[in-house]
């Protein structure tokens, strides 16, 4: 016994440790980033040369969304025709919208990213954006430049009392300081549940196609191409649209705190918390927002439950849709009021991992959840699980912190627009010791509580058993008397329901039939008065023979419910008042197999009284 409390106490002792260890943790080397350092543009722009570069195509492509973002996308193709090669063109920006402008990239034909600098040259109210190339453009060289930007606050909201009207003031065509002329096109693109009410039309331009909007040069009557700086078009630079909704209004997300928790184990969770404000002039019935294709154990909630009224649609660009029916199980958002639910999933981790020996990179978008709103304020943290040293990170975080043996990567951001991504590239040190060590822990923990709790189960039974039998001596000839009377008086039962079935078919006379069963019944009769002072003697002298006789006598009592019952079916049927013989048979034939199931079940309790016997 001695040994046993000294070989519990060392196992305890180490699962103590082990927990310690596995909260506390190692000292780790300190996280180092190898990145490089950003260099600082020295790169120069002037008006030098803008009157020989000529822009031979531009496509203006004009999203308008409902929920009160316009989203840009241009394309223009450069030509040089200066002597000298050129490094970098001028867009322009209304200066009243200068302060809206929440996202601004240009790329190249290849889709590489062009730098860009808002370096405060102003002109004509203008502010004018320098974007440079990767490369020089040469003389008569042509490039094309794809500028893509977001803008806020570019629409007024009007509830007339019956319906919303949208009302949107832009420029018709991209600002520019330089001419153009050639395959020159403007499409304003209104949401689908839109009717548009009214817009401009410029030298013929303007034609509506559905929810779209064409301004095409060569549709216009006076209009051959455009001077540098729109000149020509004065005073028709900018156009408006009037336009008609009842499901989108102005929306903006205050906050959004997301976490992304990856382990080493292969599972990546995600988990949303956002904060919606309604801050047009309708009532908002659904949310929709846009996740990965390959996400799966989707779940949106909020305080009060899951909110059952989601839907999800596998949409272009890999993507799924996922739109929340407030009606289903809540109510629509008001104009001024706000919501905030959680959205919860899995990405698939060998997608976005590789691993060399010891070091594991990870790959990701951090902008796992998109949508048309306005986002002011996004928080993202990433926690490692298992991660020792974070050795290369591609864009410096906010902030890193330590829990438990997990790293946290934080980055905060403001003024998100839907064209934005956040894709990172971090490879980190494996701490396997850190990995294991819970597990371990655990599965220690568990098999001690599991080992203890059998133990101490077989010891009381064995306590308990020793404590029955310990005062109290088995009554050998008892049970012996008992069990053989039982057994012959179910002999007797058995005989007289044989012969019941042999006078039923006819293969044994009345007279027979009865002298057997009035023999067997009175032999019944003697044997149970025979049977009571051992039965008596039984139950006084262990509960668990007491306990085995009262199930018999149970069992019994229920035998003769049974044969009561069959006697009264039968009666009833000779007289005509069951339904059909098939009730009769099927009735018949369930009290057949209750009685031996009786008889089974006495059977076993006899063996285990019998069985004290050995």
């Amino acid at each position: 016994m001695l040994n046993k409390k000294k070989i519990s106490a060392v196992f305890g002792g180490l699962i103590v440790f082990l927990i310690i260890i596995s909260f506390i943790g190692f000292p780790q080397g300190s996280s180092h980033l190898n990145q490089e350092e950003e260099a600082s543009l020295h790169l120069s722009a002037s008006f030098e040369g803008f009157e020989n570069i000529l822009i031979t195509d531009v496509k203006h492509n004009v999203n308008i969304s409902g929920y009160g973002l316009v989203n840009i996308e241009d394309r223009l193709t450069i030509l040089n025709k200066n002597s000298n090669p050129i490094t970098s063109i001028f867009m322009g920006i209304s200066l009243e919208d200068s302060d809206n402008l929440i996202y601004l990239l240009a790329t190249g034909s290849a889709n590489n990213a062009l730098a860009t600098e808002r370096n405060s040259i102003v002109y004509d109210e203008y502010e004018l954006i320098t974007v440079y190339f990767d490369s020089p453009l040469l003389p008569q060289q042509s490039g094309i430049v794809k500028i893509k930007y977001t803008l806020k606050d570019q629409m007024d909201y009007l509830f007339t009392g019956v319906e919303q009207q949208i009302f949107f003031t832009g420029n018709l065509f991209p600002y520019i300081p330089y001419k153009a002329e050639g395959d020159i096109k403007s499409s304003y693109r209104m949401p689908e549940s839109s009717n548009v009410l009214s817009h401009d039309e410029v030298s013929g331009m303007g034609i509506p196609f559905g929810e779209v909007i064409l301004y095409d040069l060569e549709q216009s009557i006076d209009l051959e191409h455009l001077d540098p700086f729109l000149v020509n078009l004065d005073p028709d630079k900018e156009i408006n649209i009037i336009f008609q909704d009842i499901l989108m209004t102005k929306m903006e997300l205050e906050q959004i705190s997301r976490e992304i928790a990856i382990s080493p184990w292969g599972i990546i969770k995600v988990k949303e918390d956002h904060v919606i404000k309604n801050v047009g002039v309708i009532n908002i019935y659904n949310i929709p927002f846009y996740i990965p294709n390959d996400a799966i154990n989707i779940r949106v909630s909020d305080s009060l439950g899951e909110l059952l009224g989601t839907t999800i649609v596998n949409v272009e660009n890999n993507k799924k849709e996922i739109v929340i029916n407030l009606l289903y199980n809540r109510a629509s958002l008001d104009p001024n009021s706000k919501l905030r639910y959680t959205i919860e999933y899995d990405l698939p981790f060998d997608k976005h991992f590789s691993m060399n020996w010891f070091q594991e990179s990870i790959q990701l978008n951090l902008i796992t959840t998109t949508h048309e709103f306005f986002v002011r304020n996004q928080i993202i943290k990433v926690f490692i699980e298992g991660c020792s040293t974070i050795d290369y990170i591609s864009s410096p975080p906010d902030g890193i912190d330590q829990v438990s043996g997990s790293k946290i990567i934080m980055y905060a951001s403001e003024d998100i627009s839907p064209f934005e991504d956040k894709i990172i590239l971090f490879t980190f040190t494996l701490n396997y010791f850190d990995l294991l060590i819970r597990p371990i822990t655990f599965i220690l923990l568990i098999a001690s509580i599991l080992s203890t709790f059998v133990v101490l189960v077989k010891t009381s039974k064995k306590e308990g058993d020793a404590a029955l039998f310990k005062t109290e001596s088995i009554p050998v000839n008892e049970i012996r008397e008992f069990c053989s009377l039982y057994e012959e008086k179910n002999a007797l039962i058995l005989e007289i329901r044989k012969a019941e079935e042999e006078a039923k078919r006819k293969k044994m006379a009345k007279k027979s039939y009865k002298n057997i069963v009035n023999k067997n019944n009175t032999k019944i009769e003697q044997i149970k008065q025979e049977i009571i002072p051992f039965s008596k003697l039984l139950v006084e002298n262990s509960e668990i023979f007491g306990s085995i006789i009262k199930k018999l006598d149970i069992l019994d009592a229920e035998r003769t419910s049974v044969d009561d019952s069959i006697s009264l079916l039968d009666t009833r049927y000779k007289r005509g008042k069951l339904p059909s013989r098939a009730a009769y048979q099927k009735l018949s034939d369930d009290f057949l197999r209750r009685k031996k199931k009786i008889d089974r079940t006495i059977d076993k309790y006899i063996q285990q009284l019998r069985s004290y016997l050995l």
